[in-house]
């Protein structure tokens, strides 16, 4: 059975995208004439430092009844902004995209159109040959790998992303700080599928996530997310118990039988593994009871500054 949409709902997260904002509308408008399908564009300024807020009320002047901008008090990071937009949402489905255009507005009736024909809840727009540059390339596989290591989310995903509505209420019922959309959706859903789409080049010359954005975010994941840290501590506890053990054989064994003075060597050898291991460990666990206080005292992930509906 084909299921219907009457409405669609966009998110856009924007930051320092002031160029490019009034193509992002004009795109958007054309998309769904095409599709003869009314739509929502919600843009939450994710605390842009050039004139981006002013551009987006200057659209939704221009257009009343279909955009809604939202303007952050401070920059809480490209998935944290989603995941605001998504409160805003009243479409049958709701489509996230970046605001580089790097994924057009054109190649959401794939998306539309794979949803409507399959069982799916979400449909993530993926492409055959991103247009980056190598290392854009190679830093972004890497992400991807790490992701699906360090998660339940698929890794092959990406930011041009259908959500059923139905899961998009599931979603915003979410209360931890720490926001990564595709853990969320792999949590709540399995029902997940792909399609194939066009991929153009970034209309902004910068992206959002720097190499060292891209390794903050996957520490945030590590930490956040899974319990694989504490499980390290604990394997690397036994191990280090393991041959500690062999270790102590060994200098009793020289010790009783050859004679040898066992001096200092030994003894710092020992203390500066073991150091090093209850530091490491406790600055794991540190980072675990952080979050927990975070979780514990109802820290919220986003605050809105300024809504215009």
């Amino acid at each position: 059975m084909k299921k219907e949409v009457t409405k669609v709902s966009i998110v856009v997260p924007v930051y320092n995208s002031s160029k490019v904002l009034y193509e992002l509308q004009s795109q958007v408008e054309q998309a769904f004439i095409q599709l003869n399908l009314p739509y929502q564009l919600v843009l939450v300024d994710d605390y842009s430092h050039d004139d981006s807020w002013e551009i987006i009320k200057d659209i939704k002047s221009k257009f009343p009844d279909k955009i809604i901008a939202v303007r952050l008090a401070k920059n809480f990071g490209q998935h944290n902004a989603i995941f605001c937009g998504l409160r805003y949402c009243s479409g049958d489905v709701v489509i996230t995209m970046d605001d580089d255009l790097q994924s057009p507005p054109s190649e959401i009736k794939h998306l539309l159109e794979c949803y409507k024909t399959t069982e799916a809840e979400v449909v993530y727009g993926v492409s055959d040959n991103y247009k980056r540059p190598l290392l854009r390339k190679a830093t972004s596989r890497t992400f991807k790998t790490a992701t699906k290591l360090l998660s339940k989310s698929t890794g092959e995903g990406s930011s041009f992303r259908l959500l059923d509505k139905r899961l998009v209420k599931k979603l915003i019922t979410h209360n931890q700080y720490f926001v990564f959309i595709d853990e969320l959706i792999s949590w709540y859903s399995s029902n997940i599928t792909f399609v194939n789409v066009k991929h153009e080049y970034s209309l902004v010359k910068r992206s959002r996530y720097t190499h060292s954005g891209l390794l903050g975010l996957v520490y945030e994941l590590t930490i956040g997310y899974n319990a694989i840290p504490l499980r390290f501590i604990t394997y690397l506890g036994l191990l280090s118990s393991f041959f500690s053990f062999f270790f102590a054989l060994y200098f009793l064994y020289r010790k009783f039988f050859h004679h040898v003075r066992l001096g200092y060597t030994s003894i710092i050898v020992s203390v500066t593994l073991s150091a090093g291991v209850i530091l490491l460990s406790i600055g794991i666990i540190g980072e675990h009871l952080r979050r927990m206080y975070n979780l514990l005292n109802a820290l919220p992930q986003y605050s809105v500054s300024e809504v215009i509906e």
